[in-house]
């Protein structure tokens, strides 16, 4: 409905609580930091959607692994934020996921 702004102070509020209650690097903390980046993005705030995008991608990766449904997620969603960015190049690379080098038979 367009009221960003109350929706930016509400996902800060609950993400302020989950910190609190679940720590930093739980997986609802980190949706509720996802969540944040989105209503960052929808306002326009692309630096700091971009920031937020990229450090919730990092923790998932950290603590859940590269291969889970979350961080596959997160890396999605710093693809997009990216592209919307105009950095379609680093938005295609993350895109791609990260290279495994292949076996020699």
């Amino acid at each position: 409905r367009g009221r960003w702004e109350e929706a930016e102070a509400e996902q800060r509020a609950t993400l302020e609580v989950r910190r609190r209650v679940l720590g930093e690097d739980h997986p609802h903390t980190l949706t509720s930091r996802a969540n944040l980046a989105r209503v960052l993005a929808d306002l326009g705030r692309w630096e700091e959607a971009e920031a937020e995008e990229r450090a919730v991608y990092q923790a998932f990766s950290r603590v859940l692994g590269e291969d889970h449904p979350h961080t596959l997620t997160s890396r999605a969603n710093l693809a997009r934020v990216l592209a919307d960015l105009g950095r379609s190049e680093e938005a295609e690379e993350l895109r791609r996921g990260p290279t495994t080098p292949t076996r020699q038979q």
